[in-house]
């Protein structure tokens, strides 16, 4: 590997170029500054990551591909449609080397249920991702389960987690006692109908509680199936509740630490929701905030580091109960916030998942970082 060797990056299928131009899909400058996206997975797997390597300034340089410029490495970061194959495999015959960053399942025939229109993963998706991961020299997984699925079709797969930059983490608050509950959730309005996995809880709860939601545009209801909208409105009626519109990671997290504890439930009946990474619950954890989640798998590797404080791994509506349970009367979980905050500061932290991004590309390469 060169002094100085220097990545692109891809993301969100943004090939910049002058067909893309022509379509009007990108800036006319794109093409020559580099295609960016703002999405929560650019910032944060790009941008958050890009400024700590290059701030390092170990060996690697971290820029938004430019179609110009010669790379040692290029990552298709959430990349893997046609434009983004056809250039994958031009950089690879060029002897560029190729690193896909898988964020979803599409690797997998889809099964199972699915709650939505445009949820379950497409024969296409698949054959687009399976295009991408042979085209690769090695594979990004953004969750330990994307790493086991990624690992029955190429050899060269590492974990590399979601991070959280505590650069913009507010000071801790410890969550107000003698209060109603604040149980919080932040996601696209789309996977709202997640909570109606705990309905039974919520409602049996609701006098001693507070949902505030943080989420965007609420007509993506209207893309759900069967009576699940019909439910959720009907739940939210017998619930004091708050709907806060999203604007920005910064904003959700000074959110976050006016206290309270973070929810994610998810229905584990399908293989698209079992590759989910931990990015939902850590970014309350570094506040502060105690997660009560389900047994998704990235969830059980934060339960798993922190000895299971901080957290609560919820199988049953029982468990749901039992965690609110203590949180509301003070008990063990509510004296674990700091313990929280500490297990995303020590394993998901920019800057320890930065060295271990840069340390893999810098293996890709064939050299290996100080």
């Amino acid at each position: 590997m060169s002094a100085r060797a220097r990545i692109g990056f891809v993301i969100d299928n943004h090939v910049p170029g002058w067909n893309a131009v022509r379509q009007l899909r990108c800036h006319p400058w794109d093409p020559f500054t580099g295609w960016d996206s703002r999405s929560s997975v650019g910032e944060m797997r790009f941008h958050w990551i890009a400024r700590e390597v290059n701030r390092a300034a170990a060996g690697l340089v971290y820029e938004l591909y430019r179609p110009w410029r010669s790379y040692d490495g290029v990552v298709f970061l959430k990349s893997s449609g046609t434009e983004a194959g056809a250039l994958a495999e031009r950089l690879r015959n060029s002897g560029t080397k190729v690193i896909f960053d898988l964020n979803v399942d599409y690797l997998t025939p889809a099964s199972g249920t699915y709650y939505y229109e445009g949820m379950r993963p497409t024969e296409a998706q698949r054959d687009a991702a399976l295009r991408m991961t042979a085209l690769s020299d090695a594979v990004i997984a953004d969750s330990s389960h994307l790493a086991k699925q990624g690992r029955a079709h190429h050899r060269c797969v590492r974990w590399v987690p979601d991070n959280v930059n505590f650069a913009l983490v507010p000071p801790f608050q410890a969550s107000p006692r003698g209060e109603k509950l604040r149980l919080l959730w932040s996601g696209e309005a789309v996977k709202l109908f997640e909570l109606l996995k705990i309905e039974s809880v919520l409602r049996r709860s609701a006098e001693k509680i507070r949902l505030v939601l943080v989420t965007n545009d609420l007509s993506a209801m209207n893309r759900w199936f069967g009576d699940h909208a019909a439910r959720f409105r009907n739940l939210l009626a017998c619930l004091d509740h708050e709907i806060v519109p999203f604007r920005s990671v910064e904003n959700l997290m000074q959110i976050y630490a006016q206290g309270g504890a973070i929810v994610s439930p998810r229905f584990l009946d399908n293989t698209y929701n079992l590759g989910h990474t931990e990015w939902k619950i850590a970014l309350g954890m570094a506040c502060g905030r105690v997660a009560l989640c389900s047994p998704v798998q990235s969830y059980l590797d934060v339960a798993q580091r922190s000895g299971g404080r901080g957290i609560r791994i919820c199988r049953t509506d029982d468990d749901w109960l039992a965690a609110i349970g203590e949180l509301l009367t003070g008990g063990e979980a509510a004296r674990e916030e700091d313990a929280a905050r500490d297990v995303i500061r020590t394993h998901y932290s920019t800057a320890v998942v930065a060295r271990a991004h840069r340390e893999f590309i810098a293996e890709c390469l064939g050299g290996r970082v100080n």
